[in-house]
This record gives C-alpha cells, sequence and structure tokens, in this order.
C-alpha cells in the first residue's frame, strides 16, 4: 500500500477497527505500508497549519503494526514504480509513476487532486506552499506531456484518468477515461 502523505483523506482507509472494535489494525494485515521518512517526521510533528490533517491515529498504529517501511528517495524498492517527491501541498509528498503496458500512469495524489486543476494558477487552499505548487505543476505538467503519462486523479468525482496535450491556454486534458480502459 503506497500512502502518497499522510492527510487523513490519504490515510485514513489503511487501519480499521478489529471486529469486536477493542481495537485498531491495518486494513490490510499481509500488506506493506509505504511512506518516506522525511514525510513521516512531517507528519509526526506537524506544524500548526496541518495539524488538523494529520490524525494521529491514521498515523501511529501503522507504525506499531512492523507493516510500515519507508521509501528511499534514490532508489525505488519496486521494478515497475518510480516516485516524484514534491513539496508545495505538504512535505514529501509521493507521486507513484507506475509503468504498465508500455504506459506510464501517474498517480497525482494531491499535485493535481482533479482535472480542474490542470491550469498552473489553480492549487488547493490546503497546500503549505502554493507558490512551489505552481513550479511544481509546470515542470510536472511538462514532462507529463512530452513523455505521454497518463494521469490518475484523487479527488476527481468525474475523471478518473486523462491523458494530456498542449493548447494554447497551456497543458490540458486530451481525453478522459477510466482506468479499467487501459488495464
Amino acid at each position: 500500500v503506497i500512502l502518497t502523505h499522510l492527510h487523513f483523506d490519504h490515510c485514513g482507509g489503511a487501519l480499521k477497527y478489529s471486529s469486536d472494535r477493542s481495537k485498531i489494525e491495518t486494513s490490510f494485515p499481509n500488506a506493506i505500508y509505504w511512506s518516506n521518512a522525511d514525510h513521516w517526521k512531517w507528519a509526526t510533528e506537524p506544524n500548526a497549519r496541518e495539524k488538523a490533517s494529520f490524525l494521529k491515529e491514521n498515523i501511529l498504529p501503522l507504525q506499531e503494526s512492523g507493516q510500515l517501511q519507508f521509501v528511499d528517495p534514490r532508489k525505488s524498492p519496486f521494478e515497475d514504480i518510480d516516485f516524484l517527491f514534491v513539496d508545495g501541498h505538504t512535505d514529501k509528498q509521493m507521486l507513484p509513476h507506475i509503468r504498465y503496458k508500455d504506459k506510464t500512469i501517474v498517480f497525482v495524489a494531491d499535485l493535481l487532486p482533479s482535472i480542474g486543476h490542470l491550469p498552473i494558477p489553480y492549487v488547493m487552499a490546503y497546500d503549505t506552499r502554493p507558490l512551489l505548487t505552481l513550479q511544481e505543476k509546470e515542470l510536472f505538467l511538462n514532462k507529463a506531456v512530452n513523455e505521454d503519462y497518463i494521469l490518475f486523479f484523487e479527488h476527481d468525482p468525474v475523471n478518473q484518468c486523462c491523458s494530456l496535450q498542449r493548447t494554447e491556454k497551456g497543458v490540458r486534458a486530451k481525453n478522459t477515461f477510466n482506468l479499467s480502459e487501459i488495464l
């Protein structure tokens, strides 16, 4: 289980109550949960801005379970998955780049939570460093369109995925589709 970052809406499902509701346990008892050490420190020693987004009850039991491991930013532990680390939304958010059937699918998490966030100036109010998000988005979107990435959205209620194209207004969606269409 790859945890892009530890805000409650991205990691809350990693844990559940036991059947008798006496304890909290991992939702996937045979899985390894992946984060990264820098983001873990950021989440477990939160700043005042993000404190309400990092719920200890969603985070600490992962470590206590013994199932938590950290991605080394210099080398992915996976053969077909690499990570881009971005810092505008929260420190060391991980965006998995998954190579599948000669395509690269990027789970864009909160760098681009929806297709509506493709325009460079459209960032979330939750971003800790919105100007950095602008820079990260511009670099990422240029690379994504050049390398024909498929974007997989976390928070878009209508569009699961899209391909990209350059337009006179910048990088925009070319085609939208469900992830199941490429699997």
